[in-house]
């Protein structure tokens, strides 16, 4: 029976069973309690200890990371600035070398460069990187400055080298003397500190060019004169006079000079023969002068007659000249009165006494061989002839060198053409200034009868070119050897503005026409040519007719080449005019029209060939907005209502014309009596 325990008031309370825990149960519990109570505790810590160490391996991964880009950056930014420095000290060194920038100026710009190359560069370089950057660019920069420094020293030397060798060049050309001349070559070297030995070198070497010049202008001087020369022969005698000579140099003008008077003793026993000789040449030179009719100057004769002079050719020499005015005024005559002349002075001769006092005869033989000159120059020189009647004597060009454009010869027959235009207003003469002669003439259509388009257009443009822009020299001219053929006068001048192609068709059409190998309608021809040059030419006037000549002759190399105008046995159907072919031949001929002006009046002029008509009127617009304003007022569209006028002299001029007179150009003179007209040039 179990006790029942009393409470504080002597209660009875109801007694509960204890239940009995094994004792080593209970302790066990607890020990196991509080080891899991320490276990969770470490886990805690270890996982604490494990977040730490991670976010310690993140950080440190994010710092190398980081790390590695900012290396990478500075390297990267570190070779740009190493290629940089390179640059600039190449550039340097080049200007250094090229004497552009002194060796004193080279450092403080190349350190002021530098600093502003710093300043771009740092701003990118990482702050990780800063310090070793610094320290690279001092590294680097001091490195790369012991390259061009060398190099500058030497450059500043040799520029100082060649100053030198200028100066004494300098003085050699001048009137210095070789005292002061060495003064002012040593001075030179000390201000620029060159080696002493490289000084004393250029002085040694002026003096000895000094003695050099001297004997050798004395020798150009003396080298005729014997007894001058004389003075000269010993090595002894030349140092006196030229001391700064080397022995050898010595030496040598001593033998020059001893050598020197051999050979002038050789030629004084050859002149003689030479001077008889010399003077038969003379005397048969003087014959042909006086026999051609031409005048020779006064310094010709005495020169001749130098030659002559003392010797077996005096006498006939002077009975040429004593006929010579009477030669000149024989060749001056008309033939038939050369004839009369000659039959009188024969009859003269004939009944002459003997012993022939008067030298009848020789006058006789003189003037017949000098009129049978002249009927050759009449009939086949006719520049000659002219030059023989006027006193002038033109050169002769030859036909070769003319038909292959030689410039030496087309300056040549464009001097003649001058040569005669003078010649003309000094007499008052009104008469071709073709300068071919006869010969030429000849030899040019022979030249043109197996020659081909472009050899023909060829000889053409170089008479063309000759006549220098006097037309009627080049109408003489190309006359006188392709006969009376605007076309090939127009395709000539097309040629010289470079539109060879079209040339060359119209050569060869012409050359069809005359071999009436195309044969063409005329009158279709002529009436199309006409609706289309309206308001341009009209016929009858020159321009049309060089126009329609020109039109026909393509015309008809563009028939003869067109498969459509020829029937099935090949023959060229010409009785029409093709509306497509003519188009075609009128453009390439006249470059095509282009019509301007307003409801009130329009006016057409041709264009230029390498000028499309968008192109004409781009720049005629153009033109009119840059000058309407000043010459039209408030009329903007002031030069578009004009009519245009195109110089004759140039395709792409044109002149604007105001009523019955022309715009003239207020920038060209500040007098509106001496204002030129404005002209609207195209390109």
């Amino acid at each position: 029976m179990a006790r029942i325990p009393m409470g504080n008031f002597g209660n009875a309370m109801p007694q509960v069973e204890r239940i009995q825990m094994p004792q080593n149960q209970s302790g066990q519990m607890i020990a196991n309690t509080l080891q899991n109570i320490s276990n969770t505790a470490e886990h805690v810590h270890r996982n604490q200890i494990n977040q730490e160490v991670e976010a310690k391996k993140t950080e440190l991964l994010m710092n190398e990371q980081q790390y590695k880009q900012d290396t990478a950056e500075y390297i990267q930014q570190s070779a740009k600035f190493s290629a940089d420095i390179d640059l600039l000290d190449a550039d340097i060194t080049a200007r250094i070398q090229g004497g552009s920038l002194p060796v004193e100026n080279a450092v403080q710009e190349r350190q002021s460069t530098l600093e502003k190359i710093k300043k771009q560069y740092m701003p990118s370089i990482p702050n990780t990187r800063k310090v070793d950057f610094d320290q690279y660019i001092d590294k680097t920069s001091y490195q790369s400055a012991s390259k061009y420094m060398p190099v500058a020293l030497q450059a500043g030397r040799s520029q100082a080298s060649a100053q030198l060798d200028e100066l004494s060049k300098n003085l050699l050309k001048s009137s210095t003397t070789v005292e002061d001349g060495e003064k002012s070559i040593r001075a030179f070297g000390i201000s620029k500190n060159l080696p002493i030995g490289s000084v004393e070198n250029s002085v040694n070497s002026y003096k000895n060019n000094f003695s050099t010049n001297g004997v050798n202008a004395w020798f150009n001087g003396s080298m005729d004169d014997n007894q001058q020369l004389s003075t000269m022969t010993t090595p002894e005698n030349v140092l006196k006079v030229y001391p700064y000579l080397t022995q050898e140099q010595a030496i040598h003008y001593s033998k020059q000079s001893l050598n020197r008077i051999d050979q002038n003793n050789k030629a004084a026993e050859t002149a003689q023969k030479r001077i008889e000789a010399d003077a038969k040449d003379a005397t048969t030179e003087m014959r042909q002068i006086t026999e051609t009719g031409i005048i020779p100057n006064d310094n010709k004769i005495q020169s001749l007659y130098a030659r002559v002079k003392g010797t077996d050719q005096e006498n006939e020499f002077q009975k040429l000249t004593s006929n010579t005015v009477e030669v000149q005024k024989f060749m001056r005559l008309p033939p038939d009165a050369r004839q009369t002349y000659l039959s009188q002075l024969e009859s003269e001769a004939h009944n002459a006494p003997s012993g022939d006092p008067k030298g009848l005869a020789f006058r006789l033989d003189l003037l017949k061989n000098a009129n049978t000159s002249m009927l050759g120059n009449e009939k086949n020189n006719a520049s000659l002839a002219y030059s023989i009647k006027t006193g002038r004597t033109l050169p002769v060009v030859p036909t070769t060198l003319i038909a292959q454009g030689d410039a030496g010869a087309i300056q040549s027959l464009s001097n003649n053409i001058k040569t005669i235009v003078a010649s003309h207003q000094v007499d008052g003469v009104t008469g071709s200034l073709n300068p071919l002669s006869q010969q030429q003439q000849q030899e040019m259509k022979q030249y043109l009868a197996s020659a081909n388009s472009i050899q023909k257009l060829q000889l053409g443009t170089s008479l063309f070119k000759a006549s220098a822009g006097n037309a009627n020299a080049a109408r003489d001219m190309l006359n006188s050897v392709f006969g009376d053929k605007n076309s090939i006068r127009w395709a000539i001048s097309l040629n010289n503005r470079n539109h060879s192609i079209i040339a060359n068709q119209i050569v060869s059409g012409q050359d069809l026409l005359d071999k009436n190998l195309v044969k063409l309608n005329d009158t279709g021809l002529n009436y199309q040519t006409t609706e289309y040059l309206k308001g341009i030419t009209t016929p009858g006037s020159p321009e049309y007719k060089i126009y329609f000549d020109s039109v026909k002759a393509n015309y008809a190399y563009l028939a003869q080449k067109s498969e459509k105008l020829t029937d099935k046995s090949g023959k060229l159907d010409t009785k029409s005019i093709d509306p497509d072919l003519f188009k075609q031949a009128i453009l390439e001929v006249t470059g095509g029209k282009f019509t301007s002006g307003n409801m009130w009046g329009r006016s057409t002029v041709l264009r230029p060939h390498t000028v499309g008509e968008a192109s004409f009127r781009q720049q005629l617009e153009q033109f009119n907005s840059r000058n309407a304003r000043t010459y039209g007022g408030s009329d903007r569209e002031y030069f578009l209502d004009l009519p245009l006028e195109q110089d004759p002299k140039n395709p792409y001029r044109y002149f604007f014309k105001n009523g019955s007179g022309y715009v003239l150009d207020k920038s060209s003179n500040k007098d509106p009596k001496k204002q030129t007209r404005l002209a609207l040039v195209l390109h």
